[in-house]
C-alpha cells in the first residue's frame, strides 16, 4: 500500500511547502535558461532537497527522461565516483540534460571527492549535478566553492499543520486535534510529519492528542503537567505514586525523563516569550501552561527544575535502579 509520504510528495514547484524563496529562484533560472551545471542543496532532513532536485530535473527536461538518483552513502568510493563521471560524459538519449541527483553527498570519501573534482570543474555541457546534504561541514570546501549553493530552511509548524489538514481532508481522516502536536514534534521536517500521520492513522482514524502520544511513544502532556504541579506543591506522595505507575506499566523511564526535560524547557520558553506559538506544546494546553507557571519567581524555579532534570538524565545513563534515582532527585528540594 502506498504511503502518504509517497502519495503527497510534490511533483511540481507549486506543491512545495515552506521553501518559497528557493522555488522562486529555480523558476526564474528555468524561465531564463540560466542555471549552473553543479548545484548543492543544503538543509535539514525532510525539508525537500531531493524532491526539489527531482522537480528541477523534470522541468529543465520538459518531463522527458528520468534523473539519475544516487545514494552517496552506498556509492562513496573512488570506483563509484569514476563510474558516475564516465556516465556524465555520455549524452542522454531521452532528454536534453542528463541530471545526477546525489543524496547524502557528505558521505562521499575524500578520495571519492578528489575523483569528482575535475568533472565538477569542467562538467559536460549537457550534464547537471545536484548534490544534496544535511551536513555541509563534511563537504570539502573545494567542492562547495565550485557549486551554486542553496540552503533550505525548516518548514514552519503552521505550514506543516496546513499540509497535514489538507491530507486528512483528502483521506477522510477524523479527529484532527492531534495534528498540531505532530507538527510541533516533527521539528520542521515535512517528511517526518507525514510519516507520523501515516503511522497514527494506522493506529486510529481519529488523530487525537491522546492517540498521537500513544502511537508515537511520546508521554502524555497530562502526565508531565501532573508531575510538575506535584513538584511545585511539594506533594511527595503523588510524585511516588506517579513514578510507581509508570514503572509498573513497563514504560521506559529514561525516555520519560528525556521527554520531561524537553517539556520543562518548553515551559521556560513560554515564561520568557509568553507565546504558545514558539514552543512545542500544542496551543490546546495553554490554560494548563498558564496554571502551572503561575507561581512566584517562575523563571528561577523552572531554571532550577531544568537543572535538576538534567542531572537526573546524566545520573541514570548507566544506572541499574533508575526509578529510585529519579525518585530521590525529584523528592530532593535542594
Amino acid at each position: 500500500m502506498e504511503s502518504l509520504s509517497t502519495r503527497y510528495r510534490p511533483t511540481n514547484f507549486s506543491q512545495v511547502i515552506g521553501q518559497d524563496t528557493l522555488v522562486k529562484i529555480f523558476e526564474k533560472q528555468i524561465e531564463t535558461n540560466n542555471f549552473k551545471n553543479c548545484m548543492l542543496l543544503v538543509g535539514p532532513s525532510g525539508t525537500g532537497k531531493t524532491t526539489i532536485a527531482r522537480i528541477f530535473a523534470n522541468e529543465i527536461n520538459n518531463n522527458l527522461g528520468e534523473p539519475i538518483e544516487i545514494d552517496g552513502a552506498s556509492n562513496n568510493s573512488v570506483d563509484n565516483v569514476r563510474m558516475i563521471t564516465e556516465l556524465a560524459n555520455e549524452r542522454s538519449l531521452d532528454s536534453t540534460y542528463k541530471v545526477f541527483i546525489i543524496d547524502e553527498c557528505h558521505q562521499i570519501t575524500s578520495a571519492g571527492w578528489n575523483a569528482f573534482l575535475k568533472c565538477i570543474e569542467e562538467p559536460p555541457k549537457y550534464t547537471i549535478f545536484i548534490f544534496c546534504t544535511t551536513e555541509l561541514q563534511k563537504v570539502p570546501q573545494t567542492i562547495v566553492n565550485r557549486c551554486q549553493m542553496f540552503k533550505l530552511k525548516r518548514v514552519s509548524d503552521k505550514d506543516i499543520l496546513d499540509r497535514l489538514k489538507y491530507i486528512c481532508n483528502n483521506e477522510n481522516i477524523n479527529g484532527q486535534d492531534g495534528l498540531e502536536l505532530i507538527a510541533k514534534i516533527s521539528h520542521g521536517s515535512m517528511r517526518q510529519a507525514i510519516s507520523y500521520l501515516d503511522k497514527c492513522k494506522d493506529y486510529s482514524n481519529d488523530i487525537t492528542i491522546d492517540n498521537v502520544t500513544k502511537c508515537l511513544g511520546n508521554y502524555s502532556y497530562d502526565v508531565f503537567f501532573k508531575l510538575t504541579n506535584y513538584i511545585i506543591d511539594g506533594d511527595k506522595k503523588s510524585i511516588l505514586i506517579l513514578l510507581d505507575t509508570l514503572y509498573n506499566d513497563g514504560l521506559d523511564l529514561k525516555l520519560f525523563i528525556s521527554e520531561y526535560f524537553e517539556f520543562i524547557l518548553q515551559l521556560l520558553k513560554y515564561i520568557i516569550f509568553t507565546d504558545v506559538n514558539v514552543i512545542n506544546i500544542p496551543s490546546s494546553y495553554e490554560d494548563s501552561i498558564k496554571y502551572t507557571i503561575n507561581i512566584d519567581g517562575a523563571e528561577k524555579f523552572f531554571n532550577l527544575l531544568l537543572d535538576r532534570v538534567l542531572k537526573i538524565k546524566q545520573l541514570i545513563k548507566g544506572d541499574d535502579d533508575i526509578k529510585t534515582t529519579i525518585a530521590v532527585m525529584l523528592l530532593n528540594n535542594n
